[in-house]
């Protein structure tokens, strides 16, 4: 009896070790496989300023259209299904030509057929809603390459994306400021503000229009347009001759205005010498008036002076007299009479 029970309890340990190794091999196993399900079953999200379009993929599975990650979202990426990213905020096509522009300035011809430089901007939208987003895809964003296969990238232009944009951006904004650049010659395109406004406008207005007759389908691709134009820039061979043509019409004008000046100065003086002359002329005549008058004075005094003596012969020998002299031939017996005093 003894043995038998010996045996039985080394049967029970050896059945314990072995439940404890099955037990094992059961959770290592359970391990591996939710290791590998963890290795094949990830996930994909999409930051706050991309969107993702989702197709199908893996060995038997065709390309198909699985939906879109939408902004700020997150789901269970699907073993062999492939995502595009593309930018859900607002981008910038900049033609300034300028360190990192997307294209140079654009050439527009004025009324009167010369060549001026249009700088600017053109800031949009892509229409990410899901249905439209993928048929962009689909006919224009796989064509050129237009995408990330990554999310965060969308920090610096994708050259696909750059080759889509001249493409159809381009050609359009190019028409567009030039049919405006028409109606005006260089100088009002050169100096006038309002006319930059106008090419503001008429981009906002007319961009997308155009844009869209060279998109397949009626989608509209990209939305909210708002143009920044800067003045237009003629050549340096014009600038310079509207600068040398204002400095002739300053010069003229600074020969006109001393010309005038000079001829009311010479004017003036004309006048004052006239008038110089004219009160010379009345003072000589005031003073041979004044002459004249002092001579009739000086006669009327000397008639009165004379008239006591009956002629000027006896006034005379009267002032002889008075001063020492003898007027007369001796005479004898004969004696000088001295005026009888008369009463004036």
């Amino acid at each position: 009896m003894a043995t038998n029970t010996g045996s039985s309890t080394a049967k029970g340990r050896l059945s314990g070790v072995g439940g404890l190794v099955k037990a094992v091999i059961v959770v290592g196993v359970a391990l591996a496989v939710l290791i590998s399900m963890t290795r094949l079953v990830r996930t994909v999200a999409s930051p706050a300023d991309e969107v993702a379009v989702h197709k199908g993929g893996g060995i038997i599975e065709a390309p198909n259209s699985k939906g879109c990650v939408a902004a700020n979202s997150r789901e269970l990426r699907r073993p062999g299904d492939k995502y595009f990213w593309y930018p859900a905020s607002q981008r910038t096509y900049n033609f300034t030509g300028g360190e990192g522009a997307d294209h140079s300035a654009f050439s527009v011809v004025s009324k009167d057929f010369q060549t001026l430089e249009v700088p600017g901007s053109v800031e949009f939208t892509l229409n990410v809603n899901c249905t439209v987003l993928t048929r962009f895809h689909d006919a224009i964003g796989n064509r050129y390459h237009a995408f990330y296969t990554t999310s965060d990238e969308w920090s610096e232009t994708n050259d696909g994306w750059q080759r889509m944009l001249d493409l159809y951006f381009a050609p359009a904004l190019d028409a567009t400021l030039d049919r405006v650049a028409k109606k005006y010659t260089w100088k009002e395109l050169y100096a006038d503000p309002t006319i930059k406004d106008e090419m503001n406008r008429t981009v906002n207005e007319q961009l997308a229009t155009l844009i869209q007759q060279k998109m397949p389908g009626e989608d509209e691709f990209f939305q909210g347009f708002s143009a920044l134009i800067q003045q237009p820039t003629p050549s340096e061979a014009l600038v310079q001759a509207l600068a040398d043509e204002e400095a002739g019409r300053a010069q003229a004008a600074a020969a006109k205005a001393k010309a005038v000046a000079d001829a009311e100065t010479t004017e003036a003086r004309a006048v004052a010498d006239a008038k110089a002359a004219e009160a010379a002329a009345d003072a000589q005549v005031a003073q041979k008036e004044a002459e004249a008058r002092i001579a009739r004075l000086e006669a009327e005094i000397k008639a009165a002076q004379m008239k006591p003596f009956g002629s000027a012969k006896e006034y005379n020998n009267w002032l002889a007299i008075q001063n020492g002299l003898n007027p007369y031939q001796p005479t004898y017996g004969g004696s000088v009479v001295a005026p009888s005093p008369s009463t004036p």
